[in-house]
């Protein structure tokens, strides 16, 4: 892949980078990050989006680990800047850890689909069809 398209890597913590093939900024999560690493995420995600004009996002969240709240609530502060950088269809591939998908369903739950479209999936594949649609 080639470097201009990595946005984040840190290993064993996640990635973001944009795909080409779908036009899309693809998360893929490998574990747990501490708050700066999620901060650093989250803002790859929006420079992504707003380099190539972005308007999905695919979040692989099937390895991520729970977030702190104070990091759950980072979450609610990017959804109003990803929107603004041009966001609207979210497919989360949902975590294999209960908890983290409630936490993950819990801070999305509330956003208006006027806003933003946002879809739950258990596989990418899934995830992306959906995302193409």
């Amino acid at each position: 892949m080639p470097a201009d398209q990595v946005y984040f890597s840190v290993p064993g913590v996640a990635s973001v980078r944009w795909e080409p093939d779908g036009a899309m900024v693809v998360v893929e999560w490998e574990g747990w990050s501490d708050s700066e690493e999620f901060g650093a995420l989250l803002a790859a995600e929006i420079r992504a989006l707003t380099k190539h004009r972005g308007a999905r996002l695919l979040a692989d969240c099937r390895r991520q680990k729970v977030l702190s709240p104070a990091d759950q609530d980072k979450d609610r502060q990017w959804l109003p800047r990803a929107v603004a950088a041009g966001l609207k269809r979210f497919a989360i591939v949902l975590p294999t850890s209960g908890l983290a998908t409630m936490n993950i369903r819990d801070r999305l739950g509330t956003v208006p689909s006027t806003t933003l479209e946002i879809a739950y999936f258990d596989g990418v594949d899934e995830a992306k069809a959906w995302l193409a649609a």
